[in-house]
C-alpha cells in the first residue's frame, strides 16, 4: 500500500506551543520550526499556539460580530454554500476591518507564521488574499461539500498556505472546520468534481465555471468539491475530524488539504480570518485592495529584518468599507515555467478573472 494511502495515525492537528518570549520576539526555536515544517508536509496543517496577542483578536471580533447580522442581510455578501442538498449553510465571507489602527502585525504579518512559511516556501512570502469566514448560528446540520480551496490544475507540492485566525476558542460546539489531515499528500486536480480531462482542450462551459451567486461560488455548487469516490476511499483509512483550537493560535493549512465547513451549533457567529501567502516565485496575479492610509504599515512588514512578509496590494486613495470590499479568490500562478510543469491532460479548470475587480 502506498505510504500516502496507508492507515493515517496522526488524526489530531500538531500544536506547536510557543513561549511568551517566542511570541513577543518572533524568534522561534529551531525545534519548533522543525516540528511545524514537518507537520505541514505530513499532515497539511499545523497550529502554532500562543502566536497572537488575544487582545488584538478581541478588538477585531467585537467589530465583526456586530457586523455579521447586518452582513447576512446584504445582497453584496458572498455566501460559501456548496452544500450537498442545496440548503444554505450560513457560511459567509467576512473580511477584517481595514482602519490602520486595526491592522495588527501579529495577525496580518504574524512573525511565527512567517518563520514557518519561509522555511517551507523560501524567504519573504507574498500575500495575495485577505478575507474571513463566518459560520452563523441557527443552520441546523447544513454543511458544505468537502473541498479544497482550489478549482484549477495545480502542483503536488506546497505552493499556497492559508493562515487562519479563529477570533475565539473554537471546537465542534461552535463550528470548527472539518479537516481531512494528510489528504494533500496524494491529491491532484483530478480529485476535483470540476476536473474534466476529456474536455481539457475545449473552452469551459457555464456549468464548468459556474456563475457567482449569493449562496455560493457557483450556481451549480455540485460542480465544486472533492469527488465522492475519493472521499469514500480515504474515509476508510483516514476519516475527517473537527479540531479544538485555542484563541491566540494561527492555523497554517496547505491549500490542497480537503476540508469542509460544518454547521455552527452555537448562537454566536464563529469568525475566522484568512490570509493566503504564496512563494516569492509563484507570481499569483491577485492583489489585495487596501486603503492608502495603510501603506506605510504594510510596507514596514516587507522591510523588517526578521521574517518579512510582502503584500501584493493595490492601494486606493479612499477609506474602504470592509463589509463591501470585493475579494479575489484567485490562487493561480502566472509563472509560465510553473504552469508548463502541470499535467496538460487535466485542463486548466476554473480561474477567476482578476481584471473584473
Amino acid at each position: 500500500m502506498p505510504s500516502a494511502s496507508a492507515p493515517f495515525d496522526f488524526q489530531e492537528p500538531t500544536v506547536v506551543r510557543l513561549s511568551d518570549e517566542e511570541r513577543t520576539t518572533g524568534r522561534i526555536t529551531l525545534e519548533n520550526i522543525d516540528i511545524a515544517v514537518s507537520a505541514i508536509h505530513r499532515d497539511g496543517l499545523v497550529v502554532p499556539e500562543n502566536a497572537v496577542n488575544t487582545a488584538h483578536m478581541d478588538a477585531i471580533n467585537a467589530i465583526l460580530v456586530k457586523d455579521a447580522e447586518e452582513m447576512a442581510k446584504m445582497d453584496s455578501t458572498h455566501f460559501n454554500g456548496n452544500s450537498v442538498d442545496g440548503r444554505p449553510t450560513g457560511n459567509m465571507s467576512q473580511g477584517p476591518p481595514l482602519e490602520p489602527e486595526l491592522l495588527f502585525g501579529d495577525i496580518w504579518a504574524n512573525v511565527p507564521a512567517a518563520a514557518v512559511l519561509s522555511a517551507v516556501f523560501g524567504p519573504k512570502p507574498h500575500v495575495n488574499y485577505v478575507n474571513g469566514n463566518t459560520a452563523l448560528g441557527g443552520f441546523d446540520d447544513a454543511r458544505q461539500r468537502v473541498h479544497a480551496d482550489l478549482f484549477f490544475n495545480h502542483a503536488q507540492f506546497p505552493f499556497a498556505v492559508v493562515a487562519n485566525y479563529y477570533l475565539e476558542h473554537v471546537s465542534p460546539a461552535n463550528g470548527s472546520t472539518e479537516l481531512w489531515l494528510g489528504s494533500h499528500r496524494d491529491t491532484s486536480f483530478l480529485d476535483h468534481r470540476n476536473c474534466h480531462p476529456e474536455r481539457a482542450d475545449t473552452p469551459p462551459s457555464d456549468t464548468d465555471t459556474g456563475a457567482k451567486t449569493k449562496e455560493g461560488a457557483a450556481a451549480k455548487g455540485a460542480d465544486f468539491g472533492i469527488r465522492d469516490e475519493r472521499l469514500d476511499a480515504r474515509r476508510k483509512h483516514a476519516p475527517p475530524m473537527q479540531p479544538t483550537i485555542k484563541k491566540g493560535s494561527v492555523v497554517l493549512r496547505d491549500l490542497r488539504l480537503w476540508h469542509a465547513g460544518p454547521a455552527n451549533p452555537a448562537t454566536d457567529p464563529r469568525i475566522m480570518l484568512a490570509f493566503v501567502p504564496t512563494p516569492w516565485w509563484y507570481a499569483c496575479p491577485a492583489r489585495v485592495v487596501l486603503p492608502a492610509s495603510c501603506q506605510a504599515t504594510v510596507d514596514s512588514w516587507a522591510a523588517r529584518l526578521l521574517h518579512p512578509v510582502q503584500y501584493d496590494a493595490h492601494f486606493v486613495p479612499a477609506s474602504l468599507d470592509h463589509r463591501k470590499v470585493n475579494f479575489v479568490p484567485n490562487f493561480s500562478s502566472a509563472n509560465k515555467g510553473y504552469l508548463s510543469m502541470l499535467p496538460p491532460h487535466l485542463g486548466s479548470g476554473f480561474v477567476d478573472d482578476v481584471s473584473k475587480y
